[in-house]
């Protein structure tokens, strides 16, 4: 059985699809962050904050929205999308580019934080797959 197979015959597992709604609930809960943050209920007014951190609001909301969807239905496309979404945009930005993103050592400690938060959620999803079978 090769990874894809693996991983799609997977998320069929009760346990790993309770798991892709809890993810869900979590994304559906960033994208609502970024919803706030373009009204100006968290952080402030959203033109005051830097462009970096406009265009990530104006990306990550409907990629939240839509991978919340996917996850709670335990797509596999949701599952890559949402992998590839944490390395895109915060794995290469916050480990190569943080020097962009922020402006003190704690800002530096959140963002790292947010890396290892996104490292574990995935080593979970890939200990609750059933085994790989052997060829």
């Amino acid at each position: 059985m090769n990874f894809v197979k693996w991983i799609q015959n997977g998320i069929a597992h009760r346990r790993v699809a309770i798991y892709l709604k809890i993810i869900a609930i979590l994304m559906l809960l960033s994208a609502l962050t970024h919803l706030g943050s373009i009204m100006g209920i968290i952080g402030g007014t959203w033109m005051d904050k830097p462009l970096l951190f406009r265009v990530a609001d104006m990306f990550l909301l409907p990629i939240g929205l839509v991978l919340a969807w996917g996850l709670w239905k335990s797509m596999f496309w949701a599952v890559v999308v949402w992998f590839a979404a944490v390395v895109i945009f915060q794995v290469i930005p916050f480990l190569f580019f943080g020097e962009f993103f922020a402006s003190s050592a704690e800002e530096q400690t959140m963002h790292y934080g947010q890396v290892g938060f996104h490292a574990i959620t995935f080593v979970i999803f890939f200990v609750l797959l059933p085994r790989m079978k052997r060829n």
